[in-house]
């Protein structure tokens, strides 16, 4: 693996721990909810089984049902308890599985679909964009900055961030983010972006249940 791969995951844990800590303190015992979070890789295959991004996909009923025959949900087993090691092997078998759902969804889109589908998770994953490796590739992500984002994920998670919130907890690591990039990352990940979509459509949960939206754009 390429030293940029190593610092991309590196950073992927350090997001995925601190979305976890704070998930934790906002989830009541016992709730869950449906929909997707961080802890869910923000994939492809979580966003378009989504009615609003299908409304925006214009998909049709006939491809909603390949969809849902292709890519039923998993249950994504409790993250918040479990080691460093135990989470990134998690991480490992996640991203294979996605990698999977998305040769099947790019079988089903058209061109124009697809690209939208693409746009929409970049615009989910706030700070997480710079989680996925081929997005921290196309920005050309350094390894100073992965290390300046993974300071201010642990301080946000010792200060308590958001104050137990995951939508404000992810609000901030997006600025963040954009704090740390340059001029011309910003304008590729602004161009990855496209249209805004309204995230406040999405149904999203934290690693360890139910939440509202809190992706930054």
């Amino acid at each position: 693996m390429h030293r940029t791969l190593l610092t991309v995951a590196s950073l992927a844990a350090a997001l995925l721990a601190t979305l976890l800590t704070t998930d934790a303190s906002a989830q009541p015992p016992g709730g869950r909810g449906r929909g997707m979070g961080m802890g869910g890789m923000m994939s492809q295959a979580s966003l378009v089984r989504q009615e609003a991004v299908q409304a925006e996909l214009g998909l049709s009923p006939d491809l909603k049902a390949k969809l849902a025959a292709e890519l039923p949900e998993r249950g994504g087993g409790n993250r918040r308890d479990m080691t460093d090691e135990q989470r990134q092997k998690w991480m490992e078998e996640r991203r294979a599985r996605n990698t999977e759902d998305d040769k099947k969804i790019a079988g089903l889109l058209d061109t124009k679909q697809l690209a939208r589908l693409k746009q929409i998770r970049v615009q989910a994953l706030g700070a997480g964009a710079l989680m996925d490796e081929s997005i921290a590739k196309e920005l050309s992500v350094t390894d100073d900055q992965v290390s300046k984002l993974q300071s201010a994920m642990r301080d946000m998670r010792q200060g308590g961030g958001g104050g137990g919130n995951p939508g404000e907890m992810r609000a901030k690591m997006t600025a963040k983010a954009m704090e740390i990039l340059d001029a011309d990352q910003k304008a590729k990940l602004d161009a990855l972006k496209g249209p805004a979509f309204d995230l406040s459509k999405l149904q999203m949960r934290g690693p360890g249940g139910g939440g509202r939206p809190g992706a930054g754009s």
